[in-house]
């Protein structure tokens, strides 16, 4: 998507050899070369060694009675080294028409964006960068930056943070072209310090964080970890908490000690979690600066996003069942440019989902796709749910059967509860699913849910649909159901229609892309086009 005074065919950013031509005609001969602040010859070290601290324990641990640390020694060098030669071969200029970057000392690199082109400046620091006050700037063109590696980005890391605003506002000041009806003022304060505010973190979000996966993953991480230290995690199953809990919950007998044990992990796993959540989206902010959305969040690691408006099309409201629960969600940009996945711009972290809402709806400027109820699919993909829903209850009741087998009657109390707990939990998991099916065609937009486990409403425009699939599997066919899928080149990509009914799958996708069938022959017999796979469809 083009704006106003550009072309498709501009090359938004490029990676040049610093002796092709085209490296001279984008200098600006009246602007100064800059270097990085001297001050990441002690940031780089610091967080690269901060990184390899898991390594160095090991090592020393492993090596705890020698007294030549060679590795170590060698290791620290390099990394030094490698800091020293990165601030040494790396500068940048801001002309009047192109950003440069040069880098590398070994293999030279040089980046160049194209000012009209620049849609975003980003910026992060963790606590050794607030320390030292220097930051780290990305520069995005919110064209395929989400594919780009790291040699490919103009990344300034790290200058000074009192630098950061003033180089914020030069490199978006252009925006305001794009835009006539800013004032004077709205220019002066195009930036990071100003904006409406839309959301602001609160402590009481983070009652959310125990029923979501960081706690685990921190929890699995530092058992790896201890294990590996041997003695140290003996140490921590030696303590009297420790051994008390487990000898309490064992003398509760089965399946009641394996429940406690579980409860006693996830109350443990709960506190890393807000811990984990406090420090990763502390400080969170969200605002409007007119043409962009303004996120800035976290405690240790502070990131800053300028996501801008124009490459939107469409958001997610993630809605897992065990925040669902607790009245809860997240939510997530459907935008062009942005990684796919967990490294995704986060619009709003786990949240109550009445700020969930309300945010979609500022972002969209229309509360109807965020609230309208959807339309339900066939009962037969109701069947689907229950049905798929319930294929990890067999597995479950199997293993307890054989367990049941091979441990004789000592095991008849896991068949009595373990079973029927396992029916319940997947039967609501499956009634869940049904209730969170379906979709909604509104003009312009598409509006589809599913899920449970994860699950999630979309919100998509149809001007960001590029292509349309219609998807059948065997089993599918049988219940005349269809999974209709909508390309984009926003956010994940795809986002489907999950099992609607196999004769409405091409009408939805002409409703939203008019002509998208009209490749299609006349069958000759009436005035219906035929369909490659889902046969004929009426006008």
């Amino acid at each position: 998507m083009t704006g106003p005074g550009e072309t498709g065919t501009d090359q938004a950013e490029e990676v040049l050899r610093p002796d092709e031509p085209a490296v001279a005609e984008k200098i600006d001969p009246e602007a100064p070369w800059q270097r990085l602040s001297w001050r990441m010859l002690l940031v780089d070290p610091l967080g690269s060694l901060t990184r390899l601290l898991p390594l160095f324990l090991i090592s020393l641990w492993l090596g705890s009675n020698r007294s030549n640390y060679w590795f170590e020694t060698v290791v620290i060098s390099l990394v030094v080294l490698a800091g020293l030669l990165r601030w040494l071969s790396t500068s940048y200029q801001v002309g009047r028409t192109h950003i440069i970057l040069k880098k590398g000392f070994f293999s030279r690199q040089v980046v160049t964006v194209a000012r009209h082109r620049i849609r975003s400046v980003d910026t992060e620091s963790d606590l050794f960068h607030r320390v030292m006050r220097v930051s780290i700037l990305e520069v995005g063109t919110g064209r395929a930056d989400a594919g780009k590696s790291g040699a490919e980005r103009f990344r300034l890391n790290a200058i000074d943070t009192a630098l950061v605003d003033p180089l914020r506002d030069e490199l978006l000041a252009h925006r305001r072209a794009l835009d006539p009806t800013l004032s004077e003022e709205d220019e002066e304060q195009w930036g990071s310090k100003y904006g409406e505010d839309i959301a602001r973190w609160r402590i009481t979000w983070a009652r959310f964080a125990p029923f979501s996966f960081i706690g685990f993953g921190v929890l699995f991480s530092l058992w790896f970890l201890t294990w590996q230290m041997g003695d140290m995690h003996d140490r921590i199953m030696d303590l009297a908490v420790v051994e008390g809990t487990v000898d309490r919950l064992d003398s509760l007998g089965p399946p009641w000690a394996f429940v406690g044990k579980a409860i006693a992990v996830w109350m443990v796993a709960g506190v890393l979690a807000v811990i984990t959540y406090a420090i990763r989206y502390g400080k969170y902010a969200l605002t409007d600066h007119g043409q962009l959305l303004y996120v800035q969040n976290g405690i240790l690691r502070r990131k800053h996003q300028a996501l801008d408006k124009a490459r939107l099309r469409g958001v997610e409201l993630r809605l897992p069942v065990y925040l669902r629960m607790l009245g809860g969600g997240r939510l997530e940009p459907i935008m062009t440019g942005t990684k796919k996945g967990a490294a995704a711009s986060t619009l709003l972290p786990q949240a109550p989902i009445g700020d969930v809402r309300r945010v979609a709806i500022r972002i969209l400027g229309d509360e109807t796709p965020v609230t309208v109820g959807l339309r339900r699919h066939p009962w037969k993909a109701a069947r689907r749910r229950l049905t798929r829903g319930l294929l990890p209850f067999w597995i479950v009741a199997g293993f307890i059967i054989l367990y049941r087998l091979d441990s004789g009657p000592s095991a008849d109390v896991w068949v009595r509860w373990g079973i029927p707990a396992a029916l319940v939990f997947f039967l609501a998991l499956s009634v869940d699913r049904i209730r969170m099916l379906g979709h909604a065609l509104l003009p312009d937009t598409l509006v589809t849910s599913h899920g449970s486990w994860a699950a999630k409403r979309t919100i998509l425009e149809a001007d960001g649909i590029i292509a349309w699939t219609v998807s059948q599997s065997v089993f599918q066919r049988s219940a005349r159901v269809a999974t209709v899928s909508a390309a984009t080149p926003a956010g994940g990509g795809v986002y489907s229609v999950v099992d609607m009914d196999a004769d409405e799958a091409w009408v939805l996708a002409e409703a939203l892309t008019p002509g998208i069938t009209d490749v299609w022959k006349h069958d000759g017999a009436g005035d219906g086009r035929v369909s490659p796979s889902m046969g004929v469809r009426p006008e």
